[in-house]
C-alpha cells in the first residue's frame, strides 16, 4: 500500500499497513493492556453512573459546555479550569469500579480489575491524564439510537483487519488505513462480544497544515453491569505504546494519542442510550479548535453501529442463503471465496459481469413478472424500475416495496480491498435478516474461528 512518487520526501510517504513490522504480544503486554483497559472503563463508568443515577441523566453545565447538538445527540466540552481528575466519585460509581473490570473474565484470565475506591476519592483515568498532558479538553457525548443493545454491540465488534475496515466504511470514518496487529482475548459462547486486541489506524493529513497521523490503540469490547445491575455494553480505544511499533517519524507520520470509551445501555425495547468519553491529541502543531470540531463531528454518528449491524446481518443472510442454494445445486456459492482469511467465507464479492447480479433497482428484463410481489400493482413494461431480491431470488418488487441498502463488499479495485454496493431487498428478507438475533449470528461468525489471527 505504499506509493512512491518523484520527490525524495514524498517517496518516503507511508500510506498503508503493508509496511508495518510484525508485533509480538507477551504475557507482560497482556497484563499491562488489560490494566489500561480496566482504568479506561473505570473512568468512564464512574462519570456515567454519576450522570445516570445522581444527575438524572443530565450533565452539570458548570463543568460541561454544550458545543454541538443534532436530533437526539449532544456533545459537551469540559470547561476550562474543570478537570476530570477533580470528579468526586459517588458511592454507586465506587461500587461499580470495585466490582467491575471491563469484563468479568474466568478465574484463569489475566484481567486486572481496579481496586476499590473510597467515597470522595479523586480518580485520574487515562482520558483525564491525556487531557492534562495535551491541554485538549475532554469531550462527552450523550444520545440515543434506535435498536437493541445486542445489535449495537454486533455493529461495534471487530476482531481482525477486515472487520475493522468494514466498520470504518459503514461509519464513514475518514481513515486511510486500519489493521489489527494482534489479539489477546477472543469471544466465547458465554461472552460473544468480548475482544481485546491491538490495532493501528492511519488518518490523512490536511495539506501542509497537518501531516498524516497514526495511532496504536488497545481495542476492548464486551458486556458488563452497572452497580445497580443494569446490563451495559462498552467499546474502548486507548492509545498504547509497543516496542515493535515506535513512532514513524522517518516516514513523515505523526503519532497521535487517543482515549475513547463508549457505554451503551438499553432504555426500552427499541432504544439504546450512548455515553461517550473522548480525548484525542493528534500530535504536532494541529490547532486545538480544529481538532475539537473534527472530534465533535465524528461523535455525532451514534447510529453507525446500528447501520453496521444491519449491513452485517444482511451480508450474513446472503452468505447463508447462497450456501444453502449451493448445497442444493451442488455448486459453489456465488459470492463465497477462498477461506484463507477469517472473513472470506462471510464476505460477498463485488458483483462481476459474469455473476448473478443482485442489482439495485434496474430496468426489467423480459422474464420479469408484470406486477410487484408485495403490492401487486403493475410494474409496467420497459423502463419500469423493479428489482429481484438477491436473497430469495424469487420476489420481484417495485421501488416502493423494496429496501435499498449499501453493503460493504470486497473489491480488489480499492486500496483497502473493500467498497460499498447497493442492493435492493424484498421487505420479507430484509425484515427477516434485521430481526435475527445478533448474538446468534455473532456466535456463528466468530466461534468457529477462535484463532482470529490478524489479517494484514
Amino acid at each position: 500500500m505504499a506509493k512512491a512518487t518523484g520527490s525524495d520526501s514524498s517517496s518516503r510517504r507511508f500510506l498503508g499497513s503493508a509496511m508495518l513490522p510484525p508485533m509480538t504480544l507477551t504475557d507482560d503486554d497482556a497484563h499491562e493492556y488489560r490494566s489500561i483497559a480496566a482504568e479506561s472503563f473505570r473512568e468512564t463508568s464512574a462519570l456515567y453512573e454519576d450522570f445516570l443515577y445522581q444527575q438524572n441523566r443530565t450533565l452539570d453545565t458548570r463543568r460541561w459546555k454544550l458545543v454541538r447538538s443534532k436530533d437526539n445527540v449532544q456533545v459537551y466540552r469540559q470547561r476550562s479550569g474543570s478537570n476530570d481528575a477533580g470528579m468526586t466519585t459517588t458511592a454507586s460509581a465506587a461500587s461499580l469500579a470495585a466490582s467491575q473490570g471491563p469484563v468479568s473474565g474466568p478465574p484463569t484470565s489475566l484481567t486486572s480489575s481496579p481496586g476499590p475506591l473510597e467515597d470522595d476519592t479523586l480518580f485520574i483515568g487515562p482520558g483525564s491524564s491525556l487531557s492534562v498532558a495535551s491541554k485538549i479538553p475532554v469531550l462527552v457525548s450523550t444520545g440515543t439510537v434506535q435498536g437493541t443493545l445486542d445489535d449495537v454491540m454486533y455493529g461495534v465488534f471487530t476482531n481482525d483487519t477486515a472487520s475493522l475496515r468494514r466498520r470504518a466504511i459503514y461509519g464513514k470514518d475518514r481513515v486511510d488505513d486500519v489493521a489489527m496487529l494482534g489479539a489477546l482475548e477472543t469471544p466465547t459462547h458465554a461472552a460473544p462480544f468480548d475482544f481485546l486486541g491491538v490495532a493501528w489506524m492511519l488518518y490523512p493529513g490536511l495539506g501542509a497544515l497537518v501531516k498524516q497521523r497514526d495511532y496504536v490503540v488497545l481495542l476492548r469490547t464486551g458486556i458488563a453491569t452497572t452497580s445497580r445491575g443494569e446490563r451495559i455494553g462498552y467499546g474502548i480505544s486507548q492509545s498504547v505504546s509497543h516496542r515493535d511499533l515506535p513512532p514513524l517519524q522517518h516516514l513523515d507520520v505523526l503519532r497521535g494519542s487517543m482515549s475513547f470509551c463508549v457505554l451503551y445501555r438499553q432504555l426500552d425495547d427499541q432504544l439504546v442510550e450512548s455515553f461517550m468519553h473522548t480525548v484525542v491529541d493528534p500530535g504536532g502543531a494541529a490547532l486545538t479548535f480544529f481538532v475539537l470540531q473534527e472530534i465533535a463531528a465524528s461523535t455525532m454518528g451514534l447510529a453507525a453501529p446500528i447501520e453496521c449491524a444491519h449491513g452485517k446481518k444482511l451480508r450474513w443472510y446472503l452468505q447463508k442463503t447462497a450456501a444453502r442454494q449451493a448445497d442444493a445445486s451442488g455448486a459453489s456459492a456465488s459470492f463465497s471465496s477462498s477461506s484463507s482469511s477469517s472473513s472470506a467465507a462471510t464476505e460477498p464479492n463485488h458483483p462481476s459481469s459474469h455473476q448473478h447480479k443482485p442489482q439495485e433497482l434496474s430496468v426489467r428484463g423480459e422474464s420479469a413478472p408484470s406486477s410487484c410481489s408485495y403490492c401487486h400493482k403493475s410494474i409496467g413494461k420497459l423502463f419500469s424500475q423493479s428489482a429481484q431480491c438477491p436473497i430469495c431470488r424469487e420476489q420481484w418488487v417495485c421501488r416502493h416495496c423494496s429496501v435499498s441498502k449499501s453493503l460493504v463488499v470486497r473489491s480488489s479495485r480499492h486500496k483497502v480491498g473493500m467498497t460499498t454496493h447497493a442492493y435492493a431487498f424484498c421487505l420479507g428478507c430484509f425484515l427477516t435478516a434485521k430481526n435475527r438475533s445478533a448474538v446468534d449470528i455473532q456466535r456463528d461468525e466468530v466461534l468457529p474461528k477462535r484463532s482470529l489471527a490478524a489479517s494484514r
